[in-house]
């Protein structure tokens, strides 16, 4: 999972890319009861993309709402990214 990161979009115009760090990870997984490559290959839901984007803020300091229908007013959009700050470990 090295490498990965979201970025998110918000209502006011606000445009970040957080890195998906283990505690990020562990805490998606342990709150949808599978693994991250699991859900976001085989059974992606927009709904994994925006909680990602909601405990990335959270984790990275930003006040947000409790997940749910008023933090997703707060979002115009939410992607997997690569994380512009890492290194890419491909070997050529």
């Amino acid at each position: 999972m090295d490498g990965l990161a979201i970025k998110v979009k918000t209502s006011d115009g606000n445009e970040q890319v957080y890195k998906l760090t283990p505690r990020i990870i562990v805490a998606f997984e342990q709150n949808f009861g599978k693994g991250l490559p699991k859900l976001i290959g085989e059974e992606q839901k927009i709904e994994h993309i925006y909680w990602l984007a909601w405990k990335a803020q959270q984790v990275n300091g930003v006040i947000v709402k409790p997940f749910g229908p008023e933090y997703l007013d707060t979002i115009l959009n939410a992607e997997l990214d690569a994380d512009p700050n890492s290194e890419s470990t491909a070997k050529a």
